[in-house]
């Protein structure tokens, strides 16, 4: 019977971990980001996408170059989705009020 009971215990712990469940105005905001960073994605890897996947041709084999660009534009991918996610389309830009705070820079 003890072993039932540290299995319900175990249960009820582990639910309280479970996150609340999101919002339709925060699944809309990530469906956006999601959408404008595989825009961004497809852009930046059109030479990416038409490289020829052909054994024996000088260039067309995948090799180690090829598969590090690809994960860094899936990396570039996942962080603009995480950034837009987070801070708005200000792409982790300062702002105030929802307004984009202006760098400083010096004029001469």
């Amino acid at each position: 019977m003890k072993p039932h009971l540290a299995a319900l215990a175990a249960a009820l712990l582990l639910a309280g971990c479970a996150s609340p469940p999101q919002s339709q105005a925060d699944a809309a905001n990530r469906a956006a980001c999601t959408a404008s960073a595989n825009q961004a994605y497809q852009n930046s890897t059109v030479n990416l996408q038409a490289r020829t996947l052909q054994d024996g041709q000088r260039f067309g084999a995948p090799t180690q170059l090829f598969q590090s660009e690809q994960m860094g534009a899936m990396n570039d991918r996942y962080q603009q989705i995480q950034r837009c996610v987070q801070f708005g389309n200000q792409n982790g830009g300062p702002s105030v009020n929802n307004v984009p705070v202006v760098t400083p820079h010096i004029v001469n």
